[in-house]
Formats: C-alpha cells, sequence, structure tokens
C-alpha cells in the first residue's frame, strides 16, 4: 500500500506537471551557475594571457595562473545559493500539493474509506515526494557534470565527482525540509491559500530572519555562503549568535561551500554541520506523521 500511494503521488505530481517545471527550473539555475562559472574562467583566463605576454615582452616571469589555484567545483558555487533560495520555494509547493489535492478533491475521504493505515498513508506521500525531489536533482547532478565537462575542457575526478555527489545528497535533505513544511502547514490550515502563505512566511524566517539575528547579517548578505558576520560585536548579536549552530539556513550554505572546497574546512566537517538539518526534517516528519493521524479527512479544505 506504501508503494500504491507513493506511485500515485509521483503520477499526479508528474501529470500536473509539477515534476516538469520544478526540473526544468532546477535545470536552468544549474546552466545559470555553470555558464556564470564558464565567463569567469574565460574573464580570468584571458587576463592572465594578456598578463604573461605583457610580462614576457618586459623579460618579467609570469605568475602561477590563479584559476589554476581556484577548486574545480567553485564554477558551481552558486547553487548554494540557488538551492535555498528557488529550489526550496519549489520544494514548498511539492509539500503543499502532496496534501491539499487529496483534501479538496475528496481523494482523502475515498482513500480512508478503505482499509488503509494513516502511517501507510503518510509514508506513501512522503515516499513520493522524496523521489521527485530526487529525480529533479539527480538531473541537476548530471547538468552539473556536464556544466564541468565543458568550462574543464576535462571530466570531473573521482574526488570532485564524489564531492558533487555529497552535494546534492544534503540538498536533497534540505529540500525534504520544505516539503514536510509544506505538507505540516496544510495539516494546521483549513485553506490552501493560507497553507501556502504559512509555509512560504517559514521559508522567509529560516532563509533571512533567522541568519540576520545569529549572525547579524543583512537579508541580501545571507545569501552568500562565504560571508563573514559583521556586527557580531554587538551585545545583541552576541547573544544571538549562540543560536547560529541551530540556523538551519546557515549550516547548509557553509557545509555546501566545504563541500564544493570553496571554503575552508573538509567535506567531513561538512557532514557535522547537517545534524541540524537532519534533526529538523526528522522532527517535522514525526510532525506530520502525529497530524495526518488526528486529521479529518471527512471534510475538504477550501481552496480559498
Amino acid at each position: 500500500m506504501i508503494a500504491t500511494i507513493a506511485a500515485h503521488q509521483f503520477r499526479s505530481l508528474r501529470r500536473r506537471r509539477v515534476l516538469s517545471a520544478f526540473g526544468a527550473i532546477m535545470i536552468a539555475v544549474t546552466v545559470l551557475a555553470g555558464v556564470i562559472g564558464w565567463s569567469s574562467h574565460r574573464t580570468i583566463a584571458r587576463v592572465y594571457n594578456e598578463a604573461v605576454v605583457l610580462l614576457g615582452a618586459d623579460g618579467g616571469a609570469a605568475p602561477p595562473n590563479p584559476f589554476e589555484l581556484k577548486p574545480t567545483l567553485s564554477l558551481l558555487s552558486n547553487m548554494a545559493i540557488y538551492v535555498p533560495l528557488i529550489g526550496a520555494l519549489l520544494a514548498l509547493i511539492v509539500g503543499n500539493l502532496s496534501i491539499a489535492d487529496d483534501q479538496s478533491s475528496g481523494i482523502g475521504r475515498l482513500i480512508f474509506s478503505r482499509q488503509v493505515s494513516r502511517s501507510s498513508y503518510f509514508l506513501g506521500k512522503l515516499l513520493g515526494t522524496t523521489a521527485v525531489v530526487a529525480v529533479v536533482l539527480a538531473a541537476s547532478l548530471f547538468v552539473s557534470i556536464v556544466a564541468l565537462l565543458v568550462a574543464n575542457e576535462t571530466a570531473p575526478d573521482v574526488g570532485d565527482l564524489s564531492r558533487l555527489v555529497l552535494f546534492y545528497a544534503v540538498s536533497w535533505l534540505y529540500l525534504m525540509v520544505f516539503v514536510l513544511i509544506g505538507m505540516v502547514t496544510v495539516l494546521c490550515t483549513e485553506r490552501r491559500s493560507l497553507a501556502l502563505l504559512s509555509a512560504i512566511g517559514v521559508w522567509l524566517v529560516i532563509t533571512f530572519a533567522v541568519p540576520q539575528f545569529t549572525s547579524g547579517l543583512r537579508p541580501t548578505a545571507s545569501l552568500n555562503p562565504v560571508t563573514d558576520p559583521v556586527s557580531t560585536t554587538q551585545t545583541f548579536f552576541r547573544i544571538t549568535s549562540h543560536a547560529r549552530p541551530f540556523s538551519v539556513s546557515e549550516q547548509y550554505k557553509h557545509a555546501s561551500a566545504q563541500i564544493l572546497d570553496t571554503a575552508s574546512g573538509s567535506a567531513a566537517n561538512a557532514l557535522v554541520r547537517i545534524l541540524p538539518i537532519a534533526g529538523l526534517a526528522v522532527s517535522l516528519a514525526l510532525a506530520a506523521f502525529w497530524l495526518v493521524g488526528r486529521h479529518d479527512y471527512s471534510r475538504s479544505t477550501s481552496s480559498g
């Protein structure tokens, strides 16, 4: 029964073109990240080549190629911004539709008129949405590999591929947090529109408000995965900075930067940073499971 519900959920999102739209947007931002990285590579290479010619004419020694000093995966560093900014919003919609459609269409009443347990229903929904996010990120991973191949004119080595796969695995976990937020807000409200607005409000708090309080970052600066806090000298931010380990948005960005080797720290250290993300995901999953068990599916949720 779990597999049946999961397959139905996957087909439903595909039929409503949610899967296609989610995939197309994530592929587009991956291509954008690759193009920006490739353009930066070309600019650096052109400036370096011109500097080599000028220094050679003056009899000077050419410095090392600066691009060779940059990590290979730095070409995709903007993905650490696009995932929490764009991917998380799309994940909210996936989570919202997975529950709201059953309520507004009456499918929920039909399902529970049969011998289907609430746990099987929830696990099927979770498995179906998990598959949607995984398929989208797998497509983005493939595009990332192609982008690295085009930009570097050589295939990424095993180490880079491992880091890239790890980055997308962490991104999957992060996006599942927002899928679950989309589910929970539907189960806690009576209107679909209010549920979606509530989920977006939570996204704003996680992405912008919490980093601003815990690190003293302005909203725009909170998108930068390598920006250092600038206001921690103030008493207020010295106090709130103790909650920084629980800021899942910051932990994701720092972990991503370490995995992609664009910030100091090893990939092993990055795994420690994902513990708050995993903890939040588990907490939301338990909350959603409890809410599904208590929810009244005999009435439809208003779409207004």
